[in-house]
């Protein structure tokens, strides 16, 4: 369990097979327990390696088929969030590491020197309401003004420094997921 906030980044450093290597400089990524779970672009991957600032993972061929990692190219930049621990504030809002869909960008908007919109085609109009929450490549977003076939996010100066959306331009891909608690009202309506 993740809450979306974005704790450093990373860069890809291969991509072979099921093994993915990320080398990361950030000090809050060292030294952790192998079978550590780890948001990588909000795919939940566990940690199998550490050495030399570099994290390994094994990923399946399930999470690679269904998110962008079948994407990654060496040097392509990651959001990293480590797991929700009962001493960390839930600044975002309640995130799997389990990504739904991915989708492309059609639209960024730069309001101001602090303030963009990013506009994503809606794959899934269900799942979104406006001022609700939505998670892009990790990142516990609020979804304005929801249509049937597109979506927009404001994204602030501080999130825009810390995360891989600064990278993100028209026809990006990324991952989303969508607010477990919109699934799990799904699912009730849909089983009574």
């Amino acid at each position: 369990m993740f809450t979306g906030i974005i704790e450093a980044t990373g860069t890809v450093n291969s991509l072979h097979g099921e093994n993915l290597d990320i080398f990361t400089t950030s000090s809050d990524f060292h030294g952790l327990k192998m079978g550590t779970s780890i948001s990588v672009d909000g795919v939940c991957l566990t940690l199998r390696k550490f050495s030399d600032n570099v994290l390994t993972f094994q990923v399946s061929k399930e999470s690679i088929q269904r998110s962008i990692i079948s994407k990654y190219n060496k040097g392509s930049e990651v959001n990293l969030e480590l797991p929700l621990t009962m001493e960390k504030f839930l600044s975002g809002h309640l995130v799997q590491g389990h990504v739904d869909t991915v989708t492309s960008v059609l639209k960024v908007n730069e309001i101001s020197e602090d303030l963009w919109n990013y506009e994503f085609k809606n794959n899934n109009y269900k799942y979104l309401v406006d001022k609700g929450s939505v998670t892009v490549n990790g990142i516990s977003l609020t979804v304005v003004n929801p249509t049937d076939e597109h979506f927009t996010v404001a994204v602030i100066r501080e999130t825009y420094d810390r995360t891989n959306f600064k990278n993100l331009n028209v026809d990006s891909i990324v991952n989303i997921e969508f607010d477990i608690m919109a699934k799990y009202v799904e699912r009730f309506l849909n089983d009574k």
